[in-house]
């Protein structure tokens, strides 16, 4: 309701002749036409042109680009020219890894000598072939 009362005093300022003299107290003539323009123009970007241009951005479905995250696979300070910077590097299998053995060390608690155990460090962040990961999950 308050929105039709609304709308009903903006068409009555839009239509009343200057000669009234109420326009002294009113903006002017000139607000009429923007105003109901800016709205529209505003509700085009909104609506339109902002998701266009979001969609535009956006990488296909089908691309690489949607799976990889360039920032996690190139080096620190690395610009991204192609994908052929992209070389995938096997893991070394844990299998087949030669741990040295660790010199044994004397125990401040019991008194005697040990041999600590030796772990492989945790392997660095790197890219995930696609191939890989389909199939360890499906294989």
């Amino acid at each position: 309701m308050l929105f039709t009362v609304l709308f009903f005093i903006y068409v009555a300022w839009a239509y009343l002749p200057v000669e009234l003299e109420l326009h002294s107290h009113l903006p002017d003539k000139y607000f009429a036409v923007f105003v109901p323009v800016l709205i529209l123009v505003g509700a085009f970007f909104a609506f339109i042109i902002y998701p266009a241009i979001n969609l535009a951005l956006t990488p296909n479905i089908d691309s690489i680009a949607s799976v990889v995250d360039l920032k996690l696979v190139l080096p620190k300070g690395t610009q991204f020219t192609s994908w052929s910077q992209l070389q995938y590097q096997h893991p070394e299998n844990a299998a087949h890894r030669i741990r040295p053995e660790a010199p044994p060390i004397q125990c401040n608690l019991c008194k005697i000598t040990h041999r600590p155990k030796t772990r492989s460090p945790i392997s660095p962040l790197r890219f995930l072939d696609l191939q890989e990961v389909n199939a360890t999950l499906y294989n």
